[in-house]
């Protein structure tokens, strides 16, 4: 097959990023054709189609200026228009869209006569700050696709720019983007089952978890282990950091350490904990270095993870995982078997959990390899591929309706 993907990057963010280039690499690797469109940036990787791509400020610091062409962007329009004009594609795959290419390339796809899916790497689909979780609890307001309450509670950090998430999301419906895609691909049944409370057609979503590659490297045993416990992911107060501070403060004579950026990094780092150890963020050989040592990885995130990179990618290394008991995670991680599953927000029951990983560095060895199993086994490239043709060939036998 011949596949256009299309994602509002082509350089690696976060793990949204990562899964469109390892499902890029599964798919040349086995003999398709995978053409990328994307927001043109000095950061992409290389690509022969670099030339296709239209320009657009990135998401993390948009300029006033460039503020209306985040609702409509008609250069990535014209240049997706002329892409599909130009080449052929059996279907289009989907990542993301939102701000540096803008629902304007919707019309586009309509019009193709492709079959179009996407993969929601998280909620944008349906809420507007992507995470389904306010107030410390998961949130539903937005349902049946309302967009107001996202406004009147600043789900954005501010009112002007919730609007401006609002207005994007407006925008894409009335252009048809919920009948453009002709299949939604949630990455876990949790986030599945949250997506149709807010509204999405269960018949058109099929589950599509990440894949994982189990690494050669077999794991350690508990004496080639360095004893830290481990954070991964981003510095954010949704994915738990407060909590793990609160681990390291009350265990002075633990070794703990973070890998990760975000917002929070500052004041981690004005605090000079003697105990933790900042990572920042590490590229794929040393990342997988420090969770291979590690006693095992914490994973205390309070949002429903729509799915749990980190938790799985860690068990394919071998390690074990305590996680919170909240969207895909529940899916990973087999409590007692893989790690532990612990209420979100619940100190107490986290620390209990590395208290017991430290106590017995075997048992924790043993749960390491049983989460190493389990990932080769229920997220292997092989079992993605297969789901994921499965998906293609039945929208291409659907058609695409004019």
């Amino acid at each position: 097959m011949r596949i256009l993907s299309i994602s509002q990057n082509y350089y690696v963010v976060g793990g949204m990023d990562r899964m469109m280039f390892e499902q890029a690499r599964i798919l040349e690797e086995r003999g398709h054709e995978v053409v990328p469109f994307t927001a043109a940036d000095p950061a992409d990787e290389p690509s022969p189609w670099a030339v296709r791509f239209p320009r657009a400020a990135r998401t993390d610091h948009t300029p006033l200026a460039e503020m209306p062409a985040t609702l409509y962007r008609p250069s990535a329009a014209r240049a997706l228009r002329s892409l599909m004009r130009d080449e052929r594609f059996d279907v289009v795959h989907l990542h993301s869209w939102y701000k540096r290419l803008s629902p304007a390339i919707l019309p586009m796809l309509r019009d193709a006569g492709v079959p179009v899916v996407q993969t929601l790497h998280e909620y944008r689909a349906v809420c507007s700050r992507s995470t389904m979780f306010r107030d410390g609890a998961i949130c539903r307001q937005c349902a049946g696709g309302r967009h107001w309450p996202a406004v009147v509670h600043r789900c954005n950090g501010s009112v002007a720019k919730t609007l401006a998430s609002v207005a994007e999301m407006t925008i894409a419906d009335r252009l048809g983007y919920r009948t453009i895609v002709r299949r939604f691909l949630p990455v876990s049944d949790f986030q599945r089952g949250l997506l149709c409370e807010m509204g999405l057609p269960d018949a058109r979503m099929r589950t599509l978890p990440n894949p994982v590659g189990v690494p050669d490297a077999p794991a350690l045993p508990a004496a080639g282990r360095n004893q830290t416990v481990l954070f991964v992911g981003r510095l954010e107060s949704y994915k738990g950091v407060d909590l793990f501070l609160d681990l390291v403060r009350s265990r002075p004579n633990i070794a703990f350490a973070m890998a990760g950026e975000g917002s929070a990094r500052a004041a981690i780092e004005a605090e000079q904990l003697g105990n933790l150890t900042l990572l920042g963020q590490l590229d794929r050989t040393p990342m997988l270095q420090a969770v291979r040592a590690a006693v095992c990885v914490v994973v205390p995130s309070f949002w429903p993870e729509a799915f749990g990179l980190t938790a799985v990618e860690a068990m394919a290394a071998g390690t074990p995982v305590i996680a919170s008991r909240t969207g895909g995670l529940t899916e990973i991680v087999r409590d007692g078997i893989d790690g532990y599953l612990v209420a979100p927000g619940d100190r107490d029951g986290f620390g209990l959990a590395v208290d017991r990983m430290l106590a017995d560095p075997e048992r924790a060895c043993v749960m390491g390899q049983a989460g190493r199993t389990r990932a080769a086994e229920a997220f292997s490239e092989e079992r993605f591929y297969d789901r994921l043709m499965a998906i293609y060939d039945e929208v291409v036998a659907e058609g695409t309706p004019r």
